[in-house]
């Protein structure tokens, strides 16, 4: 799967939105992104989930769970039902 494949529909509604507020959109796509395909948006052609992300191997919630708690211990509190709802 393509990084372009990956990414949300892009859309005019975001030049809508303050730039700080669009800034904080596109972060975290990439995060929602990763708990979703394994990948975060930025990753390279050819790259492997991390194995906690591995859609193979893991089950949404337990990858909402897992970047829920990554996050969090980088100093960005949220919870796993945080994730769903931004996803």
């Amino acid at each position: 799967m393509s990084g372009t494949e990956r990414k949300v529909p892009p859309t005019a509604r975001i030049a809508e939105f303050p730039e700080t507020a669009a800034e904080q959109a596109r972060w975290w796509e990439g995060h929602i992104l990763e708990v979703l395909h394994g990948l975060p948006l930025d990753g390279s052609e050819g790259a492997v989930p991390r194995p906690e992300f591995d859609p193979r191997r893991n089950s949404l919630a337990e990858r909402e769970r897992v970047k829920a708690a990554e996050l969090t211990a980088a100093g960005h509190p949220v919870t796993a039902s945080g994730i769903k709802q931004r996803r």
